[in-house]
């Protein structure tokens, strides 16, 4: 993409979206792109007030109100966020959000939604990854930026974070905001391209750390 075209992304959030909050809170440069919030976690009173400084369109979603049930709710957001995502020409969507995203808006946004999941992917995915990783006594624990697709925490990894296993959760999730930023720069740089072996971004280190602790 010509780095000159302005790119516009969107955030997709359930529960109290607390990194977007963050990352309002830092004034984080990425702010200056994002055009459209959709929160199906409604109401959320701290964040529409925060998205109302920034100027940033802000869509919420009650299901009670809309008396939905189970996969109701994964159709109306998909087709919700297809039509939302058209009318602002959203470029790429940051997810948060607990639906199983449908297969209409999957295909029109290939490899352009990326979800932010709590697990050293392909262990623990699904709900409740964190709990998962420590009732299994996982040595180390962290999170996954990967692209959505079909299934269920299965799409083309981008980067991923590390911690031992003392973390708290809300340590885990916030070592998730840096990742934002860093695959936001890779985005507006044009760095991030997906081949045969998955995604590759062009000019990173991918030096591995091997010894965890490190060695002295």
């Amino acid at each position: 993409m010509n780095n000159k075209q302005k790119i516009n992304f969107a955030f997709y959030v359930s529960g109290g979206a607390s990194r977007l909050l963050k990352l309002i809170k830092k004034d984080s440069n990425i702010l200056k792109n994002i055009i459209l919030v959709i929160n199906d976690n409604a109401p959320n009173l701290k964040l529409k007030t925060s998205l109302a400084k920034k100027k940033i369109n802000y869509i919420e979603i009650n299901y009670d109100n809309l008396k939905l049930v189970a996969n109701e709710k994964n159709i109306y957001i998909s087709k919700l966020l297809l039509k939302k995502f058209t009318e602002h020409n959203i470029n790429y969507c940051f997810c948060f959000g607990r639906k199983i995203l449908t297969e209409d808006l999957l295909k029109k946004h290939k490899n352009k939604i990326i979800n932010f999941h709590p697990s050293i992917l392909p262990v623990f995915p699904g709900e409740k990854s964190i709990d998962k990783a420590k009732k299994n006594n996982a040595f180390l624990i962290g999170n996954t930026a990967h692209f959505v697709d079909s299934g269920i925490d299965t799409g083309p990894v981008i980067m991923q974070s590390i911690g031992y296993r003392d973390a708290t959760s809300e340590n885990i999730l916030d070592m998730q905001i840096p990742m934002i930023e860093q695959i936001y720069k890779w985005i507006i740089g044009d760095r991030l391209t997906i081949g045969k072996r998955g995604v590759i971004i062009k000019n990173a280190n991918y030096k591995q750390t091997v010894f965890f602790p490190n060695l002295e």
